[in-house]
């Protein structure tokens, strides 16, 4: 899209005198007033009007002109297309434009509506992994879980004298483990340590002879 093309996608035109005896029949007579930005004045419309031409001589050229492309009574909506003719049979449309309430846009080619379309997708993709992520856990008892419960208690709010899991007892094997293996030569050199009782001081009374 050209920068004049972008520029007109952001701009609409009315003319308030023809608002109130806007009708199919004469939309795009009012469409191709030469105070519309969006019409073309080199088109085949403008030159027909010029030379007063049938409307339906049209068709008999060659160059840019501008159809009633539909029209939708119940919204008012009325929908004008700019084309190139090449002949009776052939044209390669160029643009469309919406005339509502007597107030006509521009309406957007399928490379702005593509990308607006995922722009739109992609933010909602975002928000939902932003949403997911905050559900991550990590906990000592669990390890790493999700969580979709807002209720939630923090750890701290947690009773302390929760048992240990079967992941602490784990874990803290594994450490016993290496720990044993790492300094096993340390355990070798000190020898058992041997506990003794005090020994019973109380004397022993002779049998008298």
């Amino acid at each position: 899209m050209s920068g004049d093309s972008k520029a007109l996608a952001n701009i609409n035109w009315c003319d308030s005198s023809w608002i109130p005896h806007l009708t199919p029949h004469n939309v795009l007579e009012y469409f191709c007033q030469r105070a519309n930005p969006f019409y073309d004045k080199t088109c085949n419309n403008e030159i027909a009007k010029m030379q007063r031409l049938n409307a339906s001589q049209l068709i008999q050229m060659k160059g840019i002109e501008f159809i009633l492309l539909h029209v939708d009574e119940a919204s008012k909506l009325m929908i004008i297309r700019k084309q190139e003719r090449h002949s009776p049979s052939h044209t390669v449309p160029l643009a469309n434009y919406y005339v509502l309430q007597g107030i006509i846009y521009q309406a957007p080619d399928l490379h702005n509506l593509l990308n607006s379309r995922l722009a739109g997708t992609l933010f909602h993709l975002q928000e939902a992994l932003d949403q997911t992520l905050e559900m991550s856990r990590y906990d000592p008892n669990k390890g790493h879980y999700w969580s979709f419960d807002t209720t939630e208690k923090t750890g701290e709010e947690k009773s302390r004298n929760e048992p240990c899991s079967q992941f602490q007892k784990e874990s803290v094997d594994n450490l016993i483990d290496i720990l044993t293996m790492k300094y096993k030569h340390f355990m070798l050199r000190s020898g058992p340590v041997v506990q003794t009782k005090e020994e019973d001081t109380e004397p022993v009374q002779e049998p008298n002879g």
